[in-house]
């Protein structure tokens, strides 16, 4: 993983060539009125659009592609609206009502209108079906209304991805990740609230669908001569059968994550930007250490401590034993297990070292994250598990699935356990468990319906109040014992001792062959202006004190009314006194202090670097442009610093100017 906008965004940029396939089949989905009720399409399409303004898609190529796939979603709403006809269930609520409404009204332009009221977008081209609108009409409109819609909604999501390019610079510390997890939970709640309005009236028209198709001639001749392919497809998308559509899908969303995993995996062993990206947000969660962040985060990551979490999972598995919810408790013991197997296996297979800055002593490898991957395949799956026998609403399941998942994942970058691109692919592999786990369940709890028929038997088995008691005093022994693990018996932080910083024997050697390093580049790794100064003989508070004496002033910090300045300075190209300055990275480091020139032009960014043989200071000085000035000139900044730094100034290769103190 290469990016750190979002799980959308940077999914999608891994495929390439193929994410424009990708984008204009969510088009089309969203386009299908028997997918457009729960596929996410629009949200993937305005994600398209972000990438276009990020600079990893063609605008005026993925405009075709989206187009093309809402054209044919349209398609496939007439066609299949008029080839159920009569045996069609017509869905229920607001929406479809809404859908007819327009069309009724507006006729042809209620397609354009449609596309962008939500759930009424997958529904108007079904109700102008229904309504034997022309065909002629239809074809016309339809195309019209899927150009708005493309050019719209990526025009909306270059917009959002445009504000995204400038805010998140700015954002300080952990404000951008916190905000992902609001976005991300107000939208699961969204699709999860659609779904399950969605979900009886699918199952109504995939009965319906079943029934004209068990009359088509052309697959009553094919199921005659392929009796047992047709017997076992039959199987496979049966949705009341439990090896049926439920585990076809299972097994579809597992073969992906596995992709998914796999991608990410081959991203850090061949591609040297991830390991330069995770080391970079190591060492910027590094700089954000407060004791009052370390201690939140300490307490929060113990939740995945081994101890803590195998007591948790066990305390879960024997309440819901207790209460006779033998399948739950066996998907959610095999996604725990399979999880911690599979976590084990990887760290083994891949051995990468842990970060040398961690707060905590870890002896296990790195790669991937085991407390992301037990935070979904643990908590994730309990907190489905939980909704799914209806002990917690989606209200409260899906907010506590999801802040468990983010929350432990983001401790470990915070505390530097973990590398980032670990903690993304800890929570692929949690995932994968998780779904395996949740269809196993779905399969016993089948068989047990199966076995139970014509009893009065229901999903749970009867327990003994006795065992029932006991399940539940070992439940709560255990949770008790968690909790008390996680509280009193944290782990101790590592002493360490003042890191030595390099030293360098001949300074102008160092600065010629780049032993002391000059390439400087934003978070996501976009290459800025390198070091051009170099000086030694002064430590940072005294040069600080040279250019705030010569006329520069000092950055101010991350806030709301700091960013906001910088983005008015960006959007207007002016100069503003408050504005703060996006983080810049040198060998994997955030600068240690940022000043802004005299004229408002350039951003001087400093970096301790080190030491000379003689014991001197050496600090690295970067000039960039602000809000990409147009007037700003390289030379003349570097003047005009050299100037204010004053002392013996000497030309060396690679256009940097070491500069000598007391010279």
């Amino acid at each position: 993983m290469t990016s750190l906008t979002s799980q959308i965004l940077p999914a999608l940029e891994s495929f390439g060539l193929w994410s424009y396939w990708l984008i204009g089949a969510a088009a089309l989905l969203e386009g299908w009125w028997v997918t457009g009720l729960v596929a996410p399409g629009t949200l993937i399409v305005d994600a398209g659009g972000a990438l276009v303004r990020l600079g990893y898609l063609d605008f005026i190529d993925l405009a075709w592609f989206v187009a093309l796939g809402a054209i044919l979603g349209g398609e496939a709403s007439w066609f299949s609206g008029r080839w159920l006809g009569d045996r069609m269930p017509l869905p229920s609520g607001r929406a479809f009502q809404r859908a007819q409404d327009l069309v009724r009204r507006h006729g042809g332009p209620a397609l354009v209108i449609g596309r962008f009221l939500g759930p009424v977008a997958s529904l108007a081209a079904l109700a102008a079906a229904l309504s034997g609108m022309e065909r002629r009409r239809f074809v016309l409109w339809n195309i019209i209304s899927a150009a708005c819609y493309a050019l719209a909604h990526l025009a909306l999501g270059y917009v959002a991805g445009d504000l995204l390019a400038r805010v998140g610079p700015y954002l300080p510390r952990l404000v951008l990740p916190l905000v992902a997890i609001g976005v991300l939970c107000l939208f699961t709640w969204i699709v999860v609230r659609q779904a399950r309005h969605a979900i009886p009236w699918l199952r109504a028209l995939g009965a319906a669908a079943r029934v004209r198709l068990a009359g088509w001639p052309l697959l009553q001749r094919a199921a005659a001569r392929f009796p047992g392919t047709a017997a076992f497809l039959a199987r496979r998308f049966d949705p009341g059968h439990g090896g049926g559509l439920l585990a076809t899908a299972a097994l579809a969303l597992v073969i992906y994550l596995t992709g998914v995993f796999i991608d990410g995996a081959l991203d850090l062993t061949l591609v040297p930007e991830t390991q330069a990206l995770d080391q970079r947000v190591a060492n910027l969660a590094h700089a954000y250490w407060s004791p009052g962040g370390l201690a939140l985060a300490g307490w929060f990551t113990q939740s995945g401590h081994v101890p803590v979490a195998t007591l948790v999972a066990l305390g879960a598995v024997l309440g819901l034993l207790s209460f006779g919810y033998r399948a739950e408790a066996t998907g959610l013991a095999v996604a725990v297990i399979g999880g911690a197997l599979t976590v084990t296996g990887l760290k083994l297979a891949f051995g990468r070292a842990r970060p040398e800055i961690s707060y905590f002593l870890e002896t296990s490898n790195s790669f991937p994250s085991g407390h992301a991957a037990i935070s979904v395949a643990l908590y994730g799956t309990l907190a489905l598990t939980l909704w799914r026998m209806r002990a917690l609403g989606p209200v409260v399941a899906i907010p506590f699935g999801i802040t468990m998942a983010f929350g432990l994942g983001l401790t470990r970058i915070y505390l530097v356990e973990h590398f980032l691109s670990d903690v993304l692919n800890g929570w692929v592999v949690g995932a994968i468990w998780m779904v395996i786990g949740l269809a196993l369940a779905e399969q016993l709890r089948w068989r047990q319906r199966l076995s139970a028929a014509g009893t009065e038997a229901g999903p749970a088995r009867r327990v003994s109040p006795l065992w029932r008691g006991v399940g539940v005093a070992a439940m709560l022994a255990c949770f008790g014992s968690a909790l008390w693990i996680g509280v009193a018996h944290r782990q101790t932080p590592i002493e360490r001792g003042e890191i030595a910083p390099p030293m360098f024997e001949d300074l102008r050697s160092a600065i010629a062959t780049r032993t002391l390093p000059l390439e400087v580049v934003a978070l996501g790794g976009a290459p800025l202006p390198p070091v051009s100064v170099v000086v030694t003989g002064m430590g940072l508070e005294e040069v600080q004190a040279h250019l705030l004496a010569g006329g520069w002033s000092a950055v101010p910090e991350a806030g709301l009314w700091s960013i906001w300045a910088a983005l008015r300075r960006d959007v207007t190209h002016r100069p503003q006194a408050g504005a703060t300055e996006p983080l810049a990275f040198r060998d994997a480091s955030p600068a240690a202090l940022t000043l802004r020139a005299p004229d408002g032009d350039s951003a001087l960014r400093i970096w301790r670097s080190g030491v000379t043989k003689a014991g001197q200071p050496v600090l690295a000085l970067a000039l960039a442009p602000e809000a990409n000035s147009a007037r700003w000139q390289p030379e003349a900044a570097r003047a005009q610093l050299l100037k204010a730094l004053g002392g013996q100034q000497e030309e060396l290769p690679h256009q940097v100017v070491l500069v000598t103190a007391g010279g």
